[in-house]
């Protein structure tokens, strides 16, 4: 969840809790760039330290990375003539006001065509080009995020790299792959496991057991583990705890794709798109790392992120499952087209029916992010993919 997304959230759940579920909301779209061919990740945050929520998008088809500036999107390139820039997220961890910006380039599926390069992007101040300077470099790094790791208020990074050296198309499943994390005092590269089978698609940071520690959930082959640190610093040791398995049946078809935590009365609940890629929308109900599988969507054509937002204010987290399906070709004439599906949040996570709205059924969608960008106190979502755009969807309320 977003951090405009968390704050909202809470506060829903302190004046609603035990009201019946809200139902759907209605939505506008907006576009942010018309024209950003194979769109693969979004992102948000204030870039120009206005008090306004802007947005950052990738593509792996474009040589550079840029964020748009809300209301008016305008572009900034933060940097140019990089290949295959895969992932990116911003974190303000020097206290100065503007987001310092860690992102993966020179990405490709199989590790021998993969330099991996990790770098570190900090702004200079409105205007003036950001600065950029290469950390580390591991083949197939693949999704990076911010989290503390050990509760001292000074996030660390994490790098999944997509599969280990010897996984090959088109099963994936021949090797492990790692996840690092990074400590900013020297960015010195630390490894969390090194024994994830397969693919990992997606990480997750979440505050699981309370307190001021991050743990980690990772999505992949294995289906969802969560990732516990203890001790502070290099000394940092992580035990793992397999939530799922996820979907299970041969690769690649297998484990999850995502995952995301929401609340539903305080109760903790999280979502998946499952297998890889894959085609289910599974809601996860339970306490402790006890919890029971429900699938409750089965026709998304290209699964590949979730995210879990309260969108109508009624406490209780919904859920957003990305369909980056590219639509028909020339050789595909009848492929299926992709979107954004939404399912709003029952009174029962467990038993209750999740009411559904597509809200894109034109165009391939990849990542969503759940934030307030007109400040009019409701969740929005910002999304963008296959489609070629970067759009928002404004939350228009019922």
């Amino acid at each position: 969840m977003s951090a405009g997304g968390t704050a909202l959230a809470s506060l829903a759940v302190a004046t609603l809790s035990g009201a019946p579920a809200a139902g759907p909301v209605k939505f506008e779209a907006h576009d942010i760039d018309p024209k950003l061919p194979g769109a693969y990740a979004v992102n948000t945050a204030d870039f120009n330290n206005d008090g306004r929520v802007d947005v950052i998008a990738n593509s792996l088809g474009a040589r550079e990375l840029a964020w748009y500036e809300n209301p008016g999107w305008t572009r900034h390139v933060v940097v140019s003539d990089t290949a295959q820039i895969v992932n990116q997220a911003a974190e303000d961890i020097n206290g100065d006001g503007f987001p310092e910006l860690a992102f993966q380039s020179s990405f490709a599926m199989q590790a021998a065509k993969s330099e991996g390069v990790n770098w570190i992007a900090r702004s200079q101040g409105t205007g003036q080009p950001w600065k950029a300077e290469k950390f580390d470099a591991f083949p197939t790094s693949h999704h990076v995020i911010w989290a503390d790791l050990d509760g001292d208020s000074k996030k660390e990074l994490i790098n999944a790299p997509l599969v280990g050296a010897g996984s090959l198309a088109p099963t994936y499943d021949q090797d492990k792959a790692p996840v690092f994390w990074y400590g900013q005092s020297d960015w010195k590269r630390h490894t969390m496991t090194d024994s994830v089978p397969g693919i990992i698609h997606r990480v997750r940071a979440v505050k699981w057991d309370g307190g001021n520690r991050d743990a980690i959930l990772v999505a992949s082959f294995e289906g969802v583990g969560l990732y516990r640190a203890s001790g502070s610093g290099e000394n940092m040791k992580f035990e793992k705890v397999l939530l799922t398995k996820g979907h299970e049946e041969q690769a690649p078809r297998l484990g999850a794709s995502d995952v995301g935590v929401g609340t539903q009365d305080g109760r903790r609940f999280f979502a998946t798109v499952e297998p890889w890629h894959g085609n289910e929308v599974v809601i996860y109900t339970g306490s402790g790392t006890t919890f029971t599988r429900r699938v409750i969507f089965d026709k998304v054509a290209a699964g590949h992120e979730i995210a879990v937002v309260d969108l109508n204010g009624d406490g209780r987290d919904d859920v957003v499952a990305n369909d980056n399906a590219r639509g028909p070709t020339q050789n595909n004439p009848n492929a299926p087209v992709g979107g954004v599906h939404v399912f709003f949040a029952p009174d029962d996570a467990a038993k209750g029916e999740w009411q559904y709205m597509r809200i894109e059924d034109k165009l391939g969608m990849n990542s969503c992010v759940g934030v307030d960008i007109n400040k009019d106190k409701r969740n929005d979502l910002v999304c963008g993919g296959s489609g070629g755009v970067v759009r928002w969807y404004e939350n228009k309320g019922r």
